[in-house]
């Protein structure tokens, strides 16, 4: 499949317009990080880009198909969607969580055939969830949780993964991890667009980072030409410093803009 394209997406909601004439390319292969502050138009994009919120203009391809017009099962066998509300009310086994992410490929938990069953594997082995495939995903911790999740949108090897703020409310560590996780999806060749606001974090794993503001994107680019004081001015109206290290980067937000 080739890239996932958003040509001029615009979305509006009740009168007003979330995301105005956006425009993104993600290839195979690459991670790029969305980043925005609240409000700007990220998750709608996401939502748009998928055909799960209406657009009021442009268009979107992935593989030459408009995921709108994609049955579900189709859609889902295409591009992964991890979205930012993922509650689990009861106590799914880990397995049977991730392979949730096989119902695309007319699998459900419990009549796995041998295809689902090896995809459910590799994605518990890849997320390091093996030795917790039989508990009840109730009582993971919060970082296990998370990569629960990401091991389900994994399982569906799909094209491309679009995740919606993958590491918020996790702690540095699990931060981290999940990133890890992501940026190995990229490498074994499939497109990776996440949603985040951890600028460093962001910068240090992501190929490309799209910076939103208003709706509208205002910047696209590598870490080093697109993470400077004034985007972070621009995009979340703060003051800070942004200081590259060897294999890293500091970003301070020392106050307000």
């Amino acid at each position: 499949m080739t890239d996932l394209t958003l040509d001029r997406l615009s979305v509006t909601l009740d009168g007003r317009a979330v995301v105005r004439e956006a425009s993104l390319t993600l290839a195979r292969g690459e991670l790029v990080a969305l980043l925005g502050a609240n409000g700007a138009g990220k998750t709608t994009l996401l939502r748009a880009a998928l055909g799960l919120a209406p657009r009021a203009g442009g268009t979107v391809s992935a593989g030459g198909r408009d995921p709108a017009r994609l049955a579900p099962a189709e859609r889902a066998r295409r591009i992964a969607y991890l979205p930012q509300s993922r509650p689990v009310a009861w106590p799914l086994r880990v397995r049977d969580l991730v392979a949730l992410g096989r119902f695309a490929h007319g699998a459900a938990p419990g009549r796995l055939g041998t295809a689902d069953a090896a995809a459910v594997s590799r994605a518990l082995a890849a997320c390091g969830l093996a030795r917790f495939a039989d508990r009840p995903c109730t009582t993971l911790s919060g970082g296990e949780l998370a990569r629960t999740h990401v091991a389900r949108a994994m399982a569906a090897e799909a094209s491309f993964l679009l995740a919606d703020e993958p590491t918020a409310a996790l702690d540095p560590l699990h931060q981290h991890q999940v990133m890890r996780l992501v940026r190995n999806y990229a490498d074994a060749g499939r497109g990776v667009l996440v949603v985040m606001h951890d600028a460093a974090l962001a910068a240090r794993a992501a190929d490309r980072l799209v910076w939103m503001a208003g709706g509208r994107l205002v910047a696209d680019g590598s870490p080093e030409a697109t993470l400077t004081t004034e985007r972070l001015a621009e995009v979340y109206g703060v003051r800070a410093s942004v200081r590259r290290l060897a294999r890293d980067w500091l970003v301070t937000v020392e106050g307000a803009a």
